[in-house]
């Protein structure tokens, strides 16, 4: 786990500027920075103020030199504690240099099967994959299991390559025009540069607004570009021209067999064991619902040395699963850490909260409360159930959806008139876009019409709904994704959407900023590519028994308070917290950006957070 960045530039820069970008990301990785540069035929390392006490003594730094390549990185030591996991890796003969943010769980599996003959100066998963792609080029990526961004700089035949994991947990963002190419693993860390003017692409913004984050290649500025999940990024370093290619996609394969509960038992065990490669203390984000309940199940029966942390807060019921997060942890026999929500908060809390995030959002995210209570308490990695509802139909939209599908015939947009309110506009935009995309329209909390007008000042009028953007993207980079039946569909756009561009963005830089590594066990593409293929898993599917496949595997292992609770979810008292800040009084400048138009809007309190949050992103 780590944080890096690189420039390549047509005029030679001073150190100043990757000093700067791996300064604003340091967060990401606090035991130790490297920079390098290629020059004379050879890469050169170079330690700085930001480099722990040993590489400060072993490595001369680079005051006042100039060149037109940069990279660097920040780590935060996960496996081999030693500074030989330092990276980047280079290979002198080819000229060839690695960095990577992320974890690959089964770099010793891959270890033995294909580099037997080789010597290793670690004990790290990236020299693993530096030597598999120096053994097997590209095709290197297809024998990963993890979550990564992995760069790699062929200095030789002067070209970058970089590869971003299947479901886009770790992030990659780049700047590219006819004079640079900037990365990081954060946008503050191009803009830390100084190299980047940040301005702020307004349509963007507002598809942010309707879809409540925004989606890969696109982000809230303009140049500012997030690549996608499952695809490799060639740039051309001589031309700073640039291509890119999808390498893995999510297929159905429609599978009538049965998969007995064993099978899917033993399928989870391996996914546990394989993501739980560490040499750090561990957590599991446990709640009172089935999917963590299931993680900290199989963490207590494979016997891994790991806790388990839960929120609560008494005064929201809503929002309080104690007693059900200690039923799961119980079962387990998992020793369970909880911490309370305040329902009270200062101004200042809010905004720290909301500068978390890179983008706008629309509450108080549960993962920066939850890692910062982790790191207090000496965690580094903390294991998320994130999957399961996206894969076994946990989400209330797949039983409306379900039961949409019978009366779709039905669905006439009159019908519109008969309704009021966020209901009139839902339906019409299910009627103009179809049941599938049930999600993004039930999820918003507000139309596209009048985020439109919202944002009137900046053109707004003639922006195409975010919606259809989104869906004719899908159309054209899976050409049968319309074959698929609707949940299926469904199903599909959350592992594309849902995941890669919103919960990867809303959890990756929250945990990062207080040093805590978020893991998905259940985001491993050959299991949920194996269960997206079972064709009946909407059978028993009801408003009461959701995910039934899930249900019916776990239905002796999981404790019946826990199998009976309605789903509710780690969430953040946002309306509370809220009750006291006067957005006039305490934000006057979202005058100069929305008019007069916000005060007519914001009648949700995830309306207030957004506007607040954009605000603060704007200065």
């Amino acid at each position: 786990m780590c944080g890096i960045s690189g420039i390549f530039s047509k005029d030679k820069l001073s150190d100043s500027s990757i000093l700067n970008s791996l300064g604003s990301i340091k967060h990401r990785g606090t035991n130790n920075t490297i920079h390098s540069c290629f020059f004379e035929q050879d890469l050169h390392f170079y330690s700085s103020k930001l480099s722990d006490k040993r590489t400060q003594f072993d490595l001369k730094n680079s005051e006042g030199f100039l060149v037109n390549n940069w990279i660097g990185f920040n780590r935060l030591s996960i496996l081999d504690l030693s500074n030989n996991g330092m990276q980047p890796f280079y290979e002198n003969d080819a000229k060839i240099a690695l960095t990577m943010n992320g974890e690959i769980y089964n770099f010793r599996e891959l270890r033995k099967e294909f580099l037997l003959d080789k010597d290793f100066s670690s004990d790290s998963d990236t020299e693993v994959v530096f030597q598999l792609y120096l053994k097997l080029g590209d095709d290197f990526v297809h024998h990963l299991r993890g979550m990564f961004t992995i760069v790699i700089i062929d200095y030789k035949n002067n070209e970058a390559k970089i590869w971003r994991d299947r479901f886009g947990i770790k992030p990659f963002y780049y700047y590219l025009d006819d004079k640079y190419f900037i990365f990081s693993s954060e946008t503050t860390g191009i803009f830390a540069t100084d190299l980047v003017e940040r301005s702020i692409d307004f349509k963007h913004l507002a598809y942010s607004f309707y879809l409540n984050s925004s989606f890969s290649p696109h982000t809230i500025y303009n140049n500012i570009y997030s690549l996608e999940a499952a695809t490799k990024l060639e740039v051309d370093l001589t031309t700073l021209k640039a291509k890119k290619e999808i390498y893995w996609q999510l297929e159905y394969q429609p599978n009538n067999k049965s998969i007995s509960k064993e099978e899917f038992l033993d399928d989870v065990c391996k996914l546990v064991n394989l993501a739980s490669v560490a040499d750090v203390k561990q957590a599991v984000m446990l709640s009172g619902g089935l999917d963590s309940g299931l993680l900290a199940y199989q963490f207590g029966k494979n016997k891994i040395d790991i806790e388990a942390l839960t929120i609560y807060n008494t005064d929201v019921e809503e929002q309080n699963e104690l007693e059900f997060a200690k039923s799961n942890a119980e079962n387990a026999k998992l020793d369970l850490l909880s911490f309370k929500i305040e329902n009270e908060v200062t101004l200042q809390t809010i905004k720290e909260y909301c500068l978390a995030e890179e983008e706008p959002n629309s509450s108080p995210e549960p993962a920066y409360f939850l890692s910062k209570k982790a790191f207090e308490n000496k965690y580094t990695i903390l294991h998320n159930a994130l999957g399961l509802d996206e894969l076994f139909y946990g989400y209330g939209y797949y039983h409306q959806a379900k039961k949409m599908q019978i009366i779709r015939p039905f669905l006439l947009k009159p019908f519109k008139y008969l309704l009021k309110g966020s209901k009139r506009h839902k339906y019409e935009e299910i009627t103009r876009f179809g049941i599938e995309a049930a999600p993004f329209i039930m999820r918003s909390f507000s139309s596209w019409v009048a985020i439109q007008k919202l944002f009137s000042k900046y053109g707004s009028e003639n922006w195409e709904h975010p919606i259809s953007i989104l869906m004719n993207k899908v159309r054209e980079t899976n050409s049968n994704f319309e074959k698929m039946p609707l949940l299926k569909k469904i199903s599909y756009l959350d592992f594309y959407y849902y995941i890669s561009s919103h919960h990867s963005l809303r959890s990756d830089v929250p945990a990062m900023k207080n040093e805590i590594e978020m893991r998905f066990p259940y985001l491993d593409h050959l299991f949920v590519q194996k269960y997206f293929n079972i064709s009946d898993l909407h059978q028993g599917l009801t408003k009461e028994n959701n995910k039934p496949f899930l249900r019916k595997n776990v239905t002796n292992i999981l404790p019946k308070d826990v199998l009976s609770m309605k789903k509710k979810g780690f969430s953040m008292p946002t309306s509370k917290w809220l009750e006291s800040v006067n957005l006039e009084k305490d934000f006057p400048e979202l005058t100069a950006v929305f008019g007069e138009n916000y005060k007519n809007w914001m009648n949700h309190p995830s309306k207030k957070w957004f506007l607040i949050s954009t605000s603060l992103l704007l200065k």
